[in-house]
C-alpha cells in the first residue's frame, strides 16, 4: 500500500494504492474533505519556526465529501505510481468541475 495527499482550492485530496484483493496489482482509492477553512491554533503560538523557514499554514480538518476505495471499478493498475496519480487526477477533475457529487455532501 502507498498513499499520498495534495491539497486543490478548499479540498484535500488523500489517495491511495491497494493491493488488488485477487490477483496482481494496484486499485486506487481517494478521499476528498472539504477544509473548513482558517489557520488552526494549536496551543504553540509562541513557538516560532526555525530561522529562514517559513511555517505552512494550518487548517481545521475539513468534513468528508467523496470516497470511493475501488476507483474506475476496481481495475488493477500495474503499479502503485499509475493507481496514485490516477486517483489524484480523478480527485481533482472532480474538485475543478465543481461536481455535484462534492456539493451534495458538504
Amino acid at each position: 500500500m502507498q498513499f499520498d495527499e495534495c491539497f486543490e482550492g478548499d479540498y484535500r485530496i488523500f489517495v491511495g494504492a491497494l493491493d488488488a484483493p485477487r490477483g496482481e496489482g494496484f486499485i486506487a482509492a481517494v478521499v476528498v474533505s472539504r477544509l473548513a477553512g482558517g489557520d488552526v491554533a494549536d496551543g504553540n503560538e509562541d513557538v516560532q519556526p526555525a530561522e529562514g523557514r517559513a511555517q505552512a499554514p494550518r487548517r481545521r480538518p475539513g468534513r468528508e465529501v467523496w470516497r470511493d476505495d475501488s476507483l474506475a471499478c476496481g481495475y488493477r493498475w500495474p503499479t502503485p505510481e499509475a493507481a496514485l496519480h490516477y486517483a489524484k487526477n480523478r480527485a481533482r477533475e472532480m474538485v475543478r468541475k465543481a461536481s455535484p457529487m462534492l456539493t451534495g455532501a458538504a
